[in-house]
């Protein structure tokens, strides 16, 4: 399950959480007031008094009190407005794009996942773009340099062109410097005057490439997700004794975490790429309407209120102000 959402959760009205205080206060002045026999518990034991009185309707667990008090919690909740996600406005537009650096060095052509975690990379970014649609969206693959494949476009057919053809044979320098896409994702970002999305998709770092990743991001406004791309290392005897080179699932999880960006593994599934898009959604920049209002997602509740006050409706419920 996908809890990214908590991160943006609030209340649009929490001045709203003082009336469920003093209902609280109130219910419990209620409970003193009924209470005749306070005066008798100062002079009398707890088992001798409950020997020698009888017990009337505000002992049952559910009273019109008790029910006052359950009705508060939800009705409180939709006062004070529970959300997490903006309203779509008909006159907004996404101008946050999206940079998706694939590693394209030798190490992608292992088969600890098939066919190749090269080959399955390029999966993913088609079932991402598929997810996305039309969005601003640019592809950079480095090696031991990194190169623009193809510049910031919303034709997600373009990047899937060139995509299938990339391979490590193409690339002039062999290596692993995903540092190198930094310069290039600075010149593309620019040109959108917003702040936009950095996809970083291989299978290792440097201790360097944290280093580097760590100072551009510090002074952008841009998010940063790491999406590891090969079986995640294990002690089994058969890892150990396996030619591939493991996942440098350490580095990366350095270089996510000293960039305050987000680490996100490679399943079998569309997890991680639901996963990816709602980090890409939730980093969205909208423009010519930033007062877009946020969704008040409290109102479902008001079903549950409903049938609670149903009970309302018993022969000689009160509740007496």
């Amino acid at each position: 399950m996908d809890l990214s959402f908590i991160q943006h959760f609030h209340f649009l009205r929490p001045y709203w959480l003082i009336a469920f205080v003093l209902l609280l206060v109130i219910l419990r002045l209620f409970y003193k007031r009924e209470d005749s026999l306070s005066l008798w518990r100062n002079v009398m034991s707890d088992e001798m008094l409950k020997q020698l009185t009888v017990r009337g309707n505000s002992t049952n667990w559910l009273s019109p009190q008790k029910l006052t008090l359950l009705l508060s919690f939800p009705l409180c909740i939709v006062l004070m407005g529970p959300t997490w996600q903006q309203q779509p406005s008909p006159f907004s537009e996404n101008n946050s794009a999206l940079i998706i650096a694939l590693d394209v060095s030798q190490t992608m052509e292992q088969n600890d996942i098939q066919p190749s975690r090269l080959l399955r990379a390029k999966q993913k970014i088609l079932q991402l773009l598929e997810l996305r649609g039309d969005t601003k969206t640019a592809l950079i693959a480095y090696a031991g340099s990194a190169h623009i494949v193809m510049p910031i476009t919303n034709d997600r057919e373009m990047i899937r062109h060139f995509l299938d053809v990339m391979t490590p044979a193409l690339m002039p320098v062999q290596g692993k410097l995903p540092q190198t896409i930094l310069p290039l994702t600075e010149k593309l970002l620019k040109a959108t005057n917003t702040p936009g999305t950095v996809l970083l998709i291989g299978d290792g770092s440097t201790s360097e490439t944290s280093d580097h990743f760590r100072n551009y991001f510090y002074s952008q406004n841009d998010q940063l997700i790491v999406w590891a791309m090969g079986k995640s290392p294990s002690n089994t005897k058969e890892d150990k004794h396996s030619n591939h080179i493991t996942l440098q699932l350490t580095q990366l999880e350095s270089l996510a975490d000293n960039s305050n960006g987000r680490l996100v593994l490679m399943t079998h599934d569309d997890q991680d790429i639901q996963q990816v898009n709602n980090y890409i959604r939730h980093n969205l920049i909208i423009i010519e309407d930033e007062s877009t209002p946020w969704y008040d997602a409290g109102y479902p509740l008001l079903f549950v209120i409903a049938f609670l006050f149903l009970f309302w409706f018993r022969k000689g419920w009160t509740l007496q102000w």
